[in-house]
């Protein structure tokens, strides 16, 4: 009995050790094809972006995926059109971090703290969370569609050496 009750303790503590709530595994793939679309809400027509409107847009991407606030993702390194971002752990205060890519109109992720190495990869996959972005005037929307098919729409206001070009 000791043994359960120590096993349900371990698994209430690393769920709660940052990582995204788990899709369930036979969840109906909801609109997420790997050519640029919207499950809702931004523009389907992807405007061409400045280096720090990418970053911009991955950092406000990657934190609705996660449940952090833009302004609390920072970029951590640019290669190429890779940009790796990074969170405060929200248990344990340690670092999080992924690799972000802008593909048309969509804020393509992939983790890289995953303890099992396939899972670090790049979410673009049917039956994975759709992230997509619209930048009208100064305000950058992001739109997170999830395969059960809800959404949830943040916008975050950008400085005019942010905006596209």
């Amino acid at each position: 009995m000791r043994a359960v009750v120590t096993l349900l303790i371990g698994a209430f503590a690393l769920t709660a050790c940052g990582e995204p709530a788990s899709e369930p595994a036979d969840a109906p793939a909801v609109g997420a094809p790997a050519a640029p679309k919207t499950a809702a809400g931004p523009s389907a027509t992807p405007v061409t972006l400045s280096e720090a409107m990418m970053g911009t847009a991955c950092r406000a991407g990657v934190g609705a995926v996660y449940g952090q606030p833009g302004a609390d993702v920072t970029v951590l390194d640019r290669a190429g059109s890779v940009i790796t971002v990074g969170w405060r752990a929200p248990v344990d205060g340690g670092q999080l971090t992924a690799e972000c890519r802008i593909d048309g109109n969509r804020v393509l992720w992939r983790p890289l703290d995953r303890p099992v190495a396939g899972e670090n990869r790049w979410m673009d996959q049917p039956g994975d969370p759709v992230v997509t972005y619209s930048l009208d005037g100064s305000t950058l929307t992001v739109s997170l569609s999830l395969p059960d098919g809800t959404t949830t729409t943040t916008a975050e206001a950008v400085t005019t050496e942010e905006e596209a070009r």
